[in-house]
């Protein structure tokens, strides 16, 4: 081996050896002091890449997260002023009863039915959490918002929970007394027509109920709007009317107008027995489905929802009156009530009765779709609809396209009026169908909203240890590491000193 003062082969090989100890000493404590294997792209670029696209799902994550609180607590004041109005209308259902059982005065307990209606009034409109009231029915007076929409995952997807009328108005009780007025319908043996083929006497309009509230027309407010329903009955196995029948009154329920639209019209509706709905008209529609709810909208400003009720019929729902807050003032829903159950019962007259088992049967069928849509209704004997609730304007039900044999011509039933407290019942019971169904609609919401954030809670919980598997240094074995290092640098400083002192060497080979 020859000695060189210019080059010096042990100190660049000490020296490159305690370069890459102090390279990997400094990336080992850097690991150390902030926890990351991976902390920047330069250490990894692949597994940083994935790492930051995990973390800002995370983020986005813990915003759903704050929605869905924010959702439950806005279902969690709803719900418990909805039990209060339950209980306020159970006992005004018992103060009504016992008033009449005791032959308290009707001043007395008019008095005493409208206080609970007050108070009624006022668990629907103080149940505001940040703006939101899901029972006021309206917009206004705090509330700045009927619904509640969230991001229910980190794809946009939105949960969105619609709120309810439930003051008095809202619930059929505006003016509710002890000598309540109701309506009678006299369906008698009169048979239903569920198509619109020609049936019996050649009628060619399926039966319909039609019934109109009190509030008159023009005259509707946000939380008392004019309403007006027809119940179309139905034979299709599908369930959906594919005829005229349902497309005439949903074409009404829009326009305003019974004549038949025309192609340059802009709404001129048809229905498929798909339930597809398609407008021949002249204005654009657009479909767009939320939590089981369809709305259809038309470039004139219209539009039409679509739901089921706890039936399964589905329920359409036009508004086309509006207040300077954008709420309703009127409305009218039309009912796709499915009969085709109630085909196989027999059409003939059983003795000792008038009416056929096939007309009982579709009778109950079209009551129970009544008091889905919030009315109280009965019958009796002889197949006559007793029916109190939703503010009912007392003579306005009729029913069209009856038959009263296969022979004679489709005939027109208009209702009577009848009143007593017993009317008064049933006006509060269809109320407390109607609070039952709120009450359940927010305890499913209450439901799914937990589960959302659960699986929400569940997935953050993943990507985050998914991300600490890529990302996190090893912190054991990190320490060993850095104990070894330490001593090679210190080895390494050794070995560098130790060849840089040969060189001085040399001069010895020069001293006299």
């Amino acid at each position: 081996m020859s000695l060189s003062i210019n080059t010096n082969n042990s100190a660049m090989a000490a020296l490159q050896s305690l370069n890459q100890t102090t390279n990997a000493l400094n990336k080992t404590e850097n690991e150390v002091s902030t926890g990351y294997a991976v902390g920047s792209a330069s250490d990894n670029p692949a597994i940083y890449s994935i790492a930051q696209t995990m973390n800002s799902q995370i983020s986005a994550l813990s915003g759903v997260s704050t929605g869905l609180q924010y959702t439950s607590q806005v279902l969690n004041t709803a719900s418990g002023n909805a039990s209060s109005i339950s209980s306020l209308l159970t006992s005004l259902t018992s103060a009504i009863s016992t008033g009449v059982t005791n032959g308290v005065s009707a001043d007395t307990m008019n008095s005493q039915i409208s206080s609970f209606l007050t108070q009624i009034d006022s668990d629907a409109n103080t149940a505001t959490f940040q703006g939101v009231n899901l029972l006021s029915g309206a917009t206004g007076n705090g509330v700045q918002y009927t619904s509640v929409s969230t991001a229910q995952d980190i794809n946009g997807n939105l949960y969105t929970q619609s709120g309810f009328n439930a003051t008095a108005a809202g619930l059929g009780l505006t003016g509710l007394n002890i000598n309540q007025s109701g309506s009678q319908v006299a369906l008698g043996a009169n048979q239903f027509v569920t198509s619109d083929s020609a049936t019996g006497g050649g009628s060619t309009t399926a039966s319909t109920l039609s019934i109109s509230n009190s509030v008159a027309s023009g005259s509707g407010t946000a939380q008392s709007p004019s309403m007006t329903y027809d119940f179309v009955m139905d034979s299709n196995s599908s369930g959906m009317q594919s005829t005229t029948s349902l497309a005439t009154a949903l074409n009404t329920a829009l326009t305003g107008s019974a004549t038949a639209p025309a192609a340059t019209d802009p709404i001129d509706l048809s229905v498929g027995t798909d339930g597809k709905i398609t407008n021949g008209g002249t204005s654009k529609m657009t479909t767009s489905t939320t939590n089981g709810v369809t709305t259809y909208s038309f470039d004139n400003g219209e539009s039409l929802s679509a739901s089921k009720d706890a039936s399964g019929n589905t329920v359409y729902t036009a508004s086309t009156a509006f207040d300077a807050n954008g709420n309703a003032t009127a409305k009218t829903m039309v009912v796709d009530v499915n009969t085709s159950a109630d085909a196989s019962a027999s059409s003939s007259v059983t003795s000792g009765s008038s009416v056929s088992a096939q007309t009982v049967a579709q009778t109950s069928t079209l009551m129970q779709a009544m008091s889905n849509a919030g009315f109280g209704v009965s019958t009796d004997a002889s197949n006559t609809l007793t029916i109190a609730g939703n503010n009912i304007s007392s003579t306005s039900p009729s029913m069209t396209g009856m038959n009263a044999s296969s022979t004679t011509a489709a005939s027109t039933i208009k209702a009577t009026t009848t009143s007593g407290y017993e009317v008064a019942l049933s006006a509060v019971q269809a109320a407390v169908t109607k609070m039952n169904s709120i009450s359940s609609a927010f305890g499913s919401a209450t439901n799914q909203v937990s589960q959302l954030e659960g699986s929400t809670s569940s997935l953050s919980s993943a990507l985050t240890s998914g991300v600490g598997a890529l990302t996190d240094a090893d912190l054991a074995s990190e320490s060993a590491k850095l104990t070894s290092l330490q001593t090679k640098q210190q080895l390494a400083i050794q070995s560098l000193s130790i060849a840089n002192s040969q060189s001085s060497t040399l001069l010895s080979l020069f001293r006299g």
